[in-house]
């Protein structure tokens, strides 16, 4: 069925072939193949690329090919030749098909495993130096190469000029392929690149996602297919793997059309994931229960700090465990306090003492730098408009970095916990509370996965005597009323308008580390 057409598309935007107009550069795959070309020119011989099922290696490998094949100049010099599936049972067999794959022709007639070399090295030799040539073996799905097949590739790099390789090898391999470069040292060093393939992130996620469907949009008729919830859906279902974003994408339009809806939001991409596989959809729901669980058991059991919570539904303290009831506070709509009896296992739970007072820490926590980001924007969400004194400070608890400017992915930053005077919080307006947790991984994450998607958010540490040192994501506006707060909360996207609580005042000792100036929470 030609569903793209009913979709104002001019072609199918996400079909499981490997179309080259297709091919999104992201950053990794952009990089990936920039370095193995300029590797292939040098002839610096061989070439290893490394990802798991679905990041796009055999994608990368056309592009390749692609690539030397794209200029009258390039076609001449070089030559690119393909091998698939290398799972052989012997040199014989191996050395017969790439005889072949370079087309070498033989007899047929028993030829040895050393005719079938000198074949080899004299064809190379015709090519590399009489010619003057290029030539590239690219092998994929590389992990399926016995160790044989290692030793041959060797002995092939050992065919050379002076100046270079006779023969450019590249290979693309699943992760399984790392153990095996592990055991063969011999052949490990010879790798002149090692390169590991990354899934995508959630902005290069969509990116691809808006760039098929423009490749394959009428010009200046472009549908939007998707909602942000719906590709941040998308994204937490593929985890950024490209095979499955298309597979995803593909079910996705086919339920847009069977629907007849315009738009994917997060309901409809978190449905169909759950009928691309079994295995993934079980996946993508476990994932999203444990988040929602998670959430709710932080925004509930915390008490929390701001005294009041408000939802849809009458505020809830903390359990009264020695008698089993919860007392639940007059509500905005005027119902009256009442008893309700708890189950037994809630009943149960250990509330009967109070926790001892929290002593405030002097660090807030640690943070490794993700690549994309830099340590000024971290300093920002954290202490918003912070000063000399408060950036000496953060110098002096990171003695192992020796300048914040220039602070590579993977480096572990210490962030010292520096009070401000001034509460961010607007005096005597009700907030929206996103998330809170005591685990600052998780929290930041959350608000950097948001971050782009709502504006209005704003991450806030604190910390006092009852619940120690706490991570929460508010939005930034405060409102005048409760009905208003709960109404924006209402409109937020999935999974945060279920774990969206609405707050009215903070505790008398909570002492609050980021100074208002930047990203003021203010009043509506």
């Amino acid at each position: 069925m030609d569903y793209f057409r009913i979709l104002n598309l001019k072609k199918e935007p996400f079909s499981n072939s490997p179309e080259p107009e297709f091919f999104f550069q992201s950053s990794k795959h952009l990089g990936c193949l920039q370095k193995l070309e300029l590797a292939v020119r040098l002839r610096r011989g061989l070439n290893v690329v490394i990802g798991d099922v679905g990041t796009g290696k055999t994608t990368l490998c056309r592009q390749l090919i692609l690539k030397f094949a794209g200029s009258e100049y390039d076609s001449g010099n070089t030559e690119t030749h393909l091998l698939m599936d290398p799972a052989f049972t012997n040199p014989v067999e191996f050395l017969s098909a790439v005889s072949l794959t370079l087309g070498i022709s033989f007899s047929g007639d028993g030829e040895s495993e050393w005719q079938f070399k000198e074949n080899i090295k004299k064809y190379l030799w015709k090519k590399g130096v009489d010619e003057g040539k290029i030539v590239v073996l690219i092998i994929d799905e590389g992990q399926k190469l016995p160790d044989f097949c290692l030793e041959i590739l060797r002995e092939f790099l050992n065919y050379e000029t002076n100046e270079h390789k006779l023969l450019q090898i590249v290979i693309l391999a699943q992760r399984e392929f790392e153990q095996t470069l592990k055991r063969y040292k011999n052949f490990a060093d010879r790798v002149n690149l090692y390169y590991f393939l990354k899934p995508l992130n959630f902005r290069e996620t969509c990116g691809m996602v808006r760039f098929r469907i423009e490749k394959a949009g009428n010009t200046g008729e472009t549908p939007s297919l998707f909602t942000y919830p719906g590709l941040f859906a998308l994204y937490l279902a593929t985890k950024g793997y490209p095979r499955k974003i298309v597979t995803l994408c593909h079910q996705v339009i086919l339920a847009l059309i069977i629907q007849n809806r315009s738009k994917a939001g997060w309901f409809m991409v978190r449905s169909c994931a759950g009928r691309v596989s079994i295995k993934q959809g079980q996946g993508f729901r476990l994932l999203i229960a444990t988040s929602l669980a998670a959430l709710f058991v932080v925004i509930v059991a915390a008490g929390l700090f701001f005294g009041r919570i408000s939802d849809s539904k009458p505020v809830k303290e903390i359990p009264d465990t020695a008698s089993g009831i919860v007392k639940e506070k007059e509500s905005s709509s005027g119902m009256q306090s009442q008893n309700i009896p708890l189950p037994e296992a809630v009943a149960k739970t250990s509330y009967e003492l109070p926790a001892p007072a929290k002593i405030m820490p002097d660090s807030l926590g640690k943070l490794t730098v993700k690549g994309g980001r830099t340590v000024w924007w971290m300093l920002r969400d954290f202490y918003g408009e912070f000063d000399d004194g408060q950036f000496k400070a953060v110098v002096l608890a990171n003695p192992h970095i020796k300048n914040l400017n220039k602070v590579n992915a993977g480096e572990v930053v210490n962030l010292p916990a520096l009070t401000v005077k001034s509460n961010p919080l607007p005096a005597g307006k009700y907030l929206v509370r996103v998330a809170s947790d005591d685990n600052i991984e998780k929290v930041y994450e959350l608000y950097r996965n948001y971050k782009e998607l709502l504006p209005s958010l704003r991450f806030l540490p604190y910390w006092n005597s009852r619940e120690g040192l706490m991570f929460a994501v508010f939005l930034k506006d405060g409102y005048n009323n409760m009905e208003s707060a709960r109404s924006t909360a209402e409109k937020l996207p999935q999974p945060l308008a279920s774990n969206a609580g609405v707050l009215e005042k903070s505790n008398d000792d909570t002492v609050f580390f980021t100074n208002p100036g930047y990203g003021r929470l203010k009043a509506e």
